[in-house]
């Protein structure tokens, strides 16, 4: 069974998301603050992990990203990044997987269908995982 972790701190959206893949056959965590997230990734080694970008000191998410990419042990585990940023703050450009400043695997707008979502999870989980598509 393969394990997620899910760092958001959005209570509602951790229920709903834990409940989705939970019943797909995934082992679920989760964390509501972007240090209990690193201190879950570096003690329970996730699977993937799920990030939101925006916690309680704004752009959280891509810290994280950053800090799990940097790290050689983590380097190879699958991210995937599900924010409102957009919608929220209204930047007039949209965020991408980058190599230097968004090292994640997917990035996704919030709402993100559960069928995308679990096709995503699949996919970068698969027996034949493609190298990462953006490395340091």
């Amino acid at each position: 069974m393969h394990s997620i972790l899910i760092v958001d701190d959005d209570r509602e959206f951790l229920d709903i998301t834990r409940v989705v893949l939970e019943k797909s056959g995934f082992e679920v965590r989760t964390s509501q603050t972007p240090e209990d997230g690193l201190e879950q990734i570096e003690k329970n080694r996730p699977d993937l992990v799920i990030l939101d970008v925006m916690m309680p000191s704004d752009y959280e998410g891509f810290d994280v990203a950053r800090r799990v990419r940097e790290d050689l042990r983590l380097r190879e585990l699958p991210l995937v990044i599900l924010t409102n940023i957009h919608s929220t703050k209204k930047v007039p450009y949209r965020f991408a997987p980058d190599e230097d400043y968004l090292p994640v695997d997917r990035f996704f707008d919030k709402p993100v269908e559960p069928g995308l979502l679990l096709d995503t999870i699949n996919e970068l989980l698969g027996e034949h995982r493609e190298e990462p598509r953006h490395q340091l």
